[in-house]
């Protein structure tokens, strides 16, 4: 009966997964969480601060309290060390990426997973109407939340220069790199280096802006091409983060052929996304394969997978490099 009463509990766990996220948005989005920033406050003091309710804000708080976001002492509450990482001033706040995961658009597009598991249909298509980047086109407030949560996404990327050498690198090529947080980050740390973002034409602006005192340097220039016709040539290193996970296999192995085109024979391709070790699930990465079925054409892959990928590209694995959070790097070379 113990085992069974265990098992139970932790099924009932996972069933109110959503109230759990829900309960955590709601103290981002009420203000809860950077109210809390300031210091300990009681449940009326708060309230009153945030034109709230005390008795269900005394309830919610004693929830994040049992989910270790908040502390309660003496009838006041406080942030955790984890609570903090809701805030919106901490340096890897998560906030963005909370309010991304709990949005509307996303949740919809879930609950075309039924559909998807019976039919084989992309969950957001069905759902939307639409492909997701059609639809953040079409879309502006969303796309500005999705490139928010993205951004928060990428802190893992800290990581990269502990993983690979980029002292010996003149040249950086960073493709898809989003709105340029990625490549900012190296060339803050890396002051040799130039560096090119490669992105949507679309895409650009938010990039430009963040980019823009490395461009005013000479150390970064910006490309609007799609990746899928092209990539920038003359550059050592080529970075693709959270990219391949978006296509199918025929995608990515034509933007794996157009890097490898413009590659010289000691360049290298940094793949940095969540590479599962073969014959291994790690919940999170499986969960965040789940999530691309849902969203894109695309999926998380192996360490096989990928290296099946390079080859027909010309191109082989040189060693593979873990990061935060199940990611990985995989560094590339020509075969």
């Amino acid at each position: 009966m113990a085992g069974q009463e265990a098992e139970s509990r932790e099924l009932l766990r996972l069933m109110v997964g959503p109230w759990l996220a829900e309960a955590v948005v709601t103290a981002v989005r009420t203000g809860v969480v950077d109210r809390l920033g300031d210091g300990p406050c009681g449940a009326d003091e708060l309230a009153a601060a945030l034109d709230l309710r005390p008795e269900p804000l005394v309830r919610l708080l004693r929830l994040l309290a049992a989910l270790g976001l908040v502390e309660e002492r003496g009838g006041r509450f406080s942030l955790t060390s984890m609570g903090e990482l809701l805030h919106s001033d901490h340096p890897s706040s998560m906030r963005d990426l909370a309010l991304l995961y709990n949005s509307d658009f996303f949740l919809r597009a879930w609950r075309g997973l039924p559909e998807a598991v019976r039919t084989g249909e992309q969950a957001f298509q069905s759902v939307h109407g639409t492909d997701v980047y059609s639809y953040l086109a079409a879309h502006h407030d969303d796309a500005a939340l999705f490139d928010a949560g993205m951004s928060v996404g990428s802190g893992f990327a800290a990581g990269l220069p502990a993983a690979f050498d980029f002292a010996r690198v003149g040249r950086v090529a960073d493709i898809g790199g989003g709105d340029g947080t990625r490549l900012s980050a190296l060339l803050s740390e890396h002051p040799h280096l130039h560096g090119t973002l490669q992105e949507r034409p679309q895409a650009l602006e938010s990039a430009r802006e963040r980019l823009a005192p490395f461009i005013e340097e000479g150390r970064c220039d910006l490309v609007g091409a799609d990746f899928r016709e092209r990539v920038v040539p003359g550059a050592d290193v080529y970075l693709l983060c959270r990219v391949l996970h978006n296509w199918d296999d025929s995608t990515s192995g034509r933007l794996l052929a157009n890097c490898a085109a413009v590659m010289g024979p000691r360049s290298r391709l940094l793949i940095v996304e969540r590479i599962m070790p073969d014959g291994r699930h790690p919940w999170l990465s499986r969960a965040f394969d789940l999530h691309m079925m849902v969203m894109t054409a695309g999926r998380e892959r192996t360490v096989g997978e990928y290296e099946a990928l390079l080859r027909p590209a010309g191109l082989r694995t040189l060693e593979v490099r873990d990061l935060a959070v199940e990611m990985r790097v995989l560094v590339a070379g020509p075969a």
